[in-house]
């Protein structure tokens, strides 16, 4: 037993010492907030199907988040209606909101373009 702990102490000391490799270096993606437009334009999507407090919002938020028109967003899970602002130079409420409303609908839920403006509450 003496002998065996002996051997496993010197092929541990002989053992030469290896630095871990570094990990490799991850580009960091720097998140710069879009400017602001000069002029927005705000409308209320409905969202029949939208009524969950957290997992809702989450998955609007992650089907329109390659849509470059969407500026804002805000969300009434009560009343299964989502909030939205954009630049209004980038057209009529009717053609924005459509890639928006494709995505929405493509994440689960049935929406459609309720108004364009927002409560005054909102």
């Amino acid at each position: 037993m003496r002998r065996a702990v002996c051997v496993a102490l010197l092929a541990l000391a002989a053992c030469k010492a290896e630095k871990a490799p570094a990990p490799p270096k991850q580009a960091v993606a720097e998140l710069a907030e879009p400017a602001r437009p000069a002029e927005l334009a705000r409308v209320t999507i409905k969202a029949l199907g939208m009524y969950c407090e957290e997992s809702c919002p989450l998955r609007v938020r992650y089907a329109l988040a390659d849509n470059k028109a969407v500026y804002e967003l805000g969300f009434d899970t009560a009343n299964e209606s989502i909030f939205v602002s954009y630049d209004k130079t980038l057209g009529s409420a009717k053609d924005v909101t459509k890639p928006m409303l494709n995505a929405i609908k493509e994440a689960g839920y049935d929406p459609w373009l309720a108004k364009e403006s927002w409560p005054e509450d909102a």
